[in-house]
This record gives C-alpha cells, sequence and structure tokens, in this order.
C-alpha cells in the first residue's frame, strides 16, 4: 500500500531558491574577498600586522667621556635612578609630599614648596637607591613616575673642574669643555625599532645590527695632565691659604705647542654639585677676568728693545737713583742706584730703568708688541668666554701712558695671554694658540679632529728670545724671584706685583695687590711655561711676587719636571724626541 504524494507549494519552491542563491552569492562574495586580500593586498595585511607587534622609539645615545691626556676619565655617564613629578598630573599635593617625604628623606615641607613650582615637571630626588625606587613604583602614585637613565658623573671631584665644567639633568653641557665641545659630546638621537608580544612586552630588537656606538657622542681627550694638574692645584690652595688671599691661578703650557697642561684655579667646586653652587662659584676668570700684569709686563718691554737694537744686554741705564719726574709726577723704585746694565734693570725690576727704556721705543712702536704678543686680541683657546682684555688705542693715551704701560698699569690683561705671551719667549719667538683639547674620536675610533701645530705670528727673531732668556735667568739667579730658583734647573721668569683699583676712592689701593710670577723651565730647552697669580693676598709679608707667587713656581716645578722626565742636572740628556722635533717643525715655519 502506497502513502498518497503531497505537492510542494510553489511559495516555498520560491523561498528555498533565494536562500540558495543568496548563500551561493555570498559565499562567491567571501570568496573573492579573500583573494583580493591574500593576492592584491597581501603586502599591506603584512604591513598592517608587522604594525601591531613592531614599536619603535627615539632613544638619545650616550654622552662622550672626557679624558686627560693618558686617558684617565675626568668626565662620564652612570646609570642613575630619579623621581620626578609632573605637577598637572599631581592630584594631591599635600598627600603626596606626606607620603614620599620619608622614602626620599626629604621634609614634606621642602616637598609641598617644590610642588608649587610653575615648571610642568620636577625633580623630587636624584640618584635614589633602587630598593627605595620600587618602593615609588609600587605606590602607583598619580603624577610620580620613576626615571632610570645616564648621567653626567665626575669622578675626580674638584680636580680640574674649571676646564672640563659640568653637564645639566637633560645631559646638556652647561659649562667648561662639556659646553664648548656640546656638539661633539652629546650624541645623536636614534630610531629603535623593536618587537613586542600581545600583551606589549619587548620581545628583541629588530636593528640589533645598528651599534649604539654609531650615534654616541665623541670621545673627547684633553691636553691636561691629571698629574701635573693635581700638583699644580695642590700647591695653589697652600698658597692662597697660607696669604690668606682672596683667589689663585696656575696655568701651566707647553710652549712649544701651545697645549695646555694644568690650568688651576682656587677656591674650585665640585661639577657632581654645581645645582648648589652660583655662577661667580664656576666661572672660569683666567679667561673671562683681565688683570693689571703689573712688571711681569716689562718682559714685552725688554723683547721690544732688544728685537729693535735699542738696548743689548750690557747696555748701561741710568737709574736716578730710584726716581723719575713723568707728566708731572713722580716715579719710584723701591731701591736706588744710579747706573745699571739693562739687565739688571729687568732683574731687579727698576721702573725707572724700564720706562726709560719705554721712552726711547716710543708710543707707536710699544702698541705694536704688545699687539704683536697677543694682547688686546683673543688667543683662540678653545673655552668659551674669552676676554681680549684691555689695550687702548694711541688716540687714546695719555703723556703718562706709556710709561703706566712699561710698568704693567693702563692696560689688562688674561691669565691665558700672560702665560701665552712668555712662551714666545720660551719657544724661540713664536706666538701660539692654546688649547685644551687635543683629540676627538667618534664611536668608531676614527680621530675627526687632532690640533695641529699652527703658530699665528712671530713677534721676535730665535736670538732675541735666547738673549731675554738669559736675562730673565738673572731674575732668578740674583733679582727679583730668587725664590722660584730650583736646584739642578736653570729658571727664566719675572716677578709682578700690582695694585688694584680701590673700589671706594677709584684710586690704586696701597694694600689691595695681585702678586704674579711668569716663568719657563728648563732654559736651555723649555718643556714648561708657568704662570701663578695670587689675587689679594693679606699677609704683608706675602703681598709681593717674589715671596709669594715665585715659591709657588719653584714648589710646582720642582714636583712636575721628575714627572715629565727631566732630572736635575740632566734636562738635555732627557728631553724626548718629540719636544725636538716640534723645536724643528717650528724654526721652519715660514
Amino acid at each position: 500500500m502506497s502513502l498518497p504524494t503531497q505537492d510542494i507549494h510553489p511559495v516555498c519552491k520560491m523561498r528555498s531558491g533565494i536562500v540558495c542563491l543568496s548563500l551561493i552569492f555570498g559565499f562567491a562574495l567571501i570568496g573573492c574577498r579573500l583573494f583580493y586580500l591574500q593576492v592584491f593586498q597581501s603586502d599591506a595585511g603584512a604591513h598592517e600586522v608587522q604594525r601591531q607587534h613592531q614599536k619603535s622609539m627615539m632613544v638619545q645615545s650616550d654622552r662622550g667621556v672626557i679624558v686627560d691626556r693618558h686617558g684617565h676619565p675626568l668626565a662620564l655617564n652612570v646609570d642613575v635612578t630619579s623621581v620626578f613629578v609632573s605637577l598637572k598630573s599631581l592630584q594631591d599635593p599635600e598627600q603626596t609630599a606626606h607620603i614620599l617625604a620619608p622614602i626620599v628623606d626629604m621634609p614634606a615641607v621642602q616637598l609641598r614648596k617644590l610642588f608649587r613650582s610653575t615648571q610642568k615637571r620636577v625633580r623630587v630626588k636624584r640618584d635614589i637607591p633602587e630598593e627605595k625606587a620600587r618602593q615609588v613604583e609600587a605606590m602607583a602614585i598619580p603624577g610620580v613616575k620613576v626615571v632610570r637613565g645616564p648621567q653626567r658623573f665626575y669622578p675626580k671631584k674638584e680636580l680640574g673642574s674649571h676646564i672640563v665644567g659640568f653637564a645639566g639633568d637633560a645631559n646638556q653641557g652647561l659649562a667648561g669643555i662639556e659646553s664648548h665641545y656640546e656638539s661633539f659630546l652629546r650624541g645623536e638621537k636614534n630610531r629603535v625599532r623593536y618587537q613586542q608580544d600581545a600583551l606589549g612586552g619587548v620581545i628583541s630588537s629588530l636593528n640589533k645590527h645598528e651599534s649604539m656606538s654609531d650615534h654616541a657622542g665623541y670621545h673627547v681627550t684633553l691636553s691636561i695632565d691629571e698629574v701635573i694638574q693635581f700638583i699644580a692645584e695642590d700647591e695653589l690652595a697652600k698658597a692662597v691659604n697660607q696669604s690668606g688671599a682672596k683667589s689663585g691661578t696656575i696655568l701651566i703650557m707647553d710652549p712649544m705647542t701651545g697645549a695646555i697642561l694644568a690650568w688651576a684655579l682656587y677656591p674650585t667646586f665640585d661639577p657632581n654639585h654645581f645645582r648648589s653652587l652660583s655662577p661667580e662659584d664656576w666661572k672660569n676668570w683666567a679667561v673671562t677676568d683681565p688683570y693689571e700684569p703689573g712688571s711681569t709686563l716689562k718682559v714685552v718691554v725688554a723683547a721690544a728693545a732688544l728685537e729693535e737694537g735699542i738696548m743689548e744686554p750690557d747696555t748701561l741705564v741710568y737709574g736716578g737713583n730710584g726716581q723719575m719726574p713723568v707728566a708731572g709726577t713722580i716715579v719710584h723704585d723701591h731701591a736706588k742706584s744710579s747706573w745699571i746694565t739693562f739687565t739688571e734693570a729687568v732683574a731687579k725690576s727698576s721702573n725707572v730703568g724700564v720706562i726709560k727704556v719705554a721712552l726711547e721705543l716710543g708710543q707707536s712702536r710699544m702698541l705694536t708688541y704688545l699687539k704683536a704678543f697677543g694682547f688686546g686680541e683673543k688667543t683662540g683657546i678653545d673655552l668659551s668666554g674669552e676676554s681680549v682684555g684691555i689695550l687702548r688705542g694711541l688716540n687714546k693715551w695719555s703723556g703718562l701712558s706709556l710709561s703706566s704701560i712699561a710698568m704693567g698699569q693702563e692696560i689688562a690683561v688674561t691669565p691665558i695671554q700672560m702665560v701665552t705671551a712668555m712662551s714666545v719667549v720660551a719657544n724661540g719667538g713664536w706666538l701660539m694658540t692654546p688649547h685644551v683639547v687635543s683629540s676627538i674620536v667618534n664611536g668608531r675610533g676614527e680621530s675627526i679632529r687632532m690640533e695641529k701645530l699652527e703658530p699665528k705670528r712671530r713677534p721676535i727673531s730665535a736670538q732675541t728670545a735666547k738673549r731675554l732668556g738669559h736675562i730673565l735667568e738673572t731674575v732668578v739667579e740674583d733679582g727679583t724671584g730668587t725664590r722660584a730658583k730650583l736646584t739642578g734647573y736653570r729658571v727664566a721668569g719675572k716677578t709682578g706685583t700690582s695694585q688694584k683699583i680701590d673700589p671706594k676712592t677709584g684710586a690704586y689701593s696701597s694694600s689691595n695687590v695681585i702678586a704674579s710670577f711668569v716663568g719657563f723651565v728648563p732654559v736651555e730647552q723649555p718643556r714648561l711655561t708657568m704662570l701663578v697669580v695670587i689675587d689679594d693676598p693679606e699677609e704683608e709679608k706675602l703681598r709681593w711676587g717674589g715671596t709669594i707667587a715665585a715659591p709657588v713656581f719653584g714648589k710646582v716645578a720642582n714636583r712636575v719636571l721628575p714627572h715629565l722626565g727631566i732630572l736635575p742636572g740632566g734636562s738635555e740628556l732627557m728631553q724626548t724626541a718629540s719636544s725636538s722635533n716640534l723645536s724643528s717643525q717650528l724654526e721652519h715655519v715660514q
């Protein structure tokens, strides 16, 4: 028996057909879309996947290090952990100060004052221990953030601080070499690409082939010798404290190259703690502040007289029994003398004798030689803020000016100008350009800068320099600079004592002076030129260049010369080949 057949309603048939067609059309669209994405948009899809898993950020490369001439570090980078507060994001300043105070070891009242700053972000604590840093992070205080990164560190502290300078919180040079060579030291910003997981964690760097050293700041080597710098600072501090002086300066130069071996100023400072100091505390006054040089300027008068043939070492000069009328005033000497030789006039620092020499030179030639020796212009030292000093044009000279300048008055020079000028006599007549940086090397070890032997000009001949050197040797042997004498070494130099202007009266003070000594050693083949300046010594017996500055020269030289390999009585035998070569090079410069 068969079941009866039921016919399907036509409407149902139509609906089924529409559904089937819709399904077929939908799958066709999906297939086309997949084909389009996989074939025509494969690169774009891959890029989108890469974008989701790869990130990049700009990273500041490490700052370059600063070392002395032997590679001893003077400025380097260390990782430091600091606590910062974003004042805009800070929700409860009072409560935050209360919570942070015991952790960062600061009074809450100090923190609250800090939080009232007008800056967007303030540093609360620098160089915080890691365990305390993690404690701060765990609290998750709104606006408070722990930042880890490299900061500048000065391992030798005060040593050479006025030369090295310092870099600030953003690792930007603010003073000294750190500032002057900022473009070399700071390094470049580098885009670092890295791969991250689904949670945003870093898996690995994607530009491992690139070295951060390729973008790091350049390696700067100074001409400063760490040992010589220490000796100079040590003896200078003793002299300033002994004499009760306001401050002191010692500059030591290699006269053959212009390289600065030591740059000592006292009082000094620790660049690791520069934030608590004022600009006056770290100002490098050996380039910025000119002073009246006093009798040390008689070296230039003597050089000009010898070069012009006005004087010979044994030419007689009348000392006027210690006094001489000049333009309505009377100039005095410390000791009465009648006829003395030109050599004796320099050795005894006779004002009368040197003024008579200057009058024979005349204003025009005197000014010409002062300029030739580098006064009235910048030396070109690679430090910021250099002063040209004070050297007026002839149209501003009075009838007394030539005599005053011969004694080192009515003219102001910087310490770096003075030591550079004496180096002219030491090296055979050449004016060199002083420098404190000897080389700069990039991250790949390639030297991009080396100091070259480039004399500016030749103010005097080699013969004049040699004869003047012998005259200046008598200053130390039996003149005003006997306390600079060294056993086994021949020393040449000149003392100076200049009166300071009393700001209350506008006249020269009878008690406030600058005592100085500038010289070179050994005379036969000079290895160093040194200037010692003691500003305003209080001790009455030590207010003279010969009683305070000259002994410092002797003490420093006595410790430095053996360090340079120059032994007493054997100076000529101990000279290095490089020093001899430099002398030859200077003689052949046209």
